[in-house]
């Protein structure tokens, strides 16, 4: 498997989705040190962790809360 077959492949490898097959053939094909599949995939490791971040809370203030509710109302 070359690298162009393997890009959208990354995640899924990552997140275990694969059939045991496709799992070796990328495993393999990086492992053989391309560094162009090995950037991609440490890519798709950051972007994975980014986006499996629970979301945090955002606070705002009574004067904002008032502000929305008063810009509801006039619409």
């Amino acid at each position: 498997m070359d690298c162009r077959h393997l890009e959208p492949l990354y995640e899924l490898f990552l997140l275990g989705a694969l059939s045991a097959g496709d799992a070796r053939q990328v495993r393999s094909h990086v492992e053989q040190g391309c560094p162009n599949c090995r950037e991609r995939l440490y890519e798709a490791e950051l972007a994975l962790y980014v986006l499996l971040q629970p979301p945090h809370p955002v606070g705002s203030s009574p004067k904002q809360k008032a502000h929305i509710l008063e810009q509801i109302k006039g619409k």
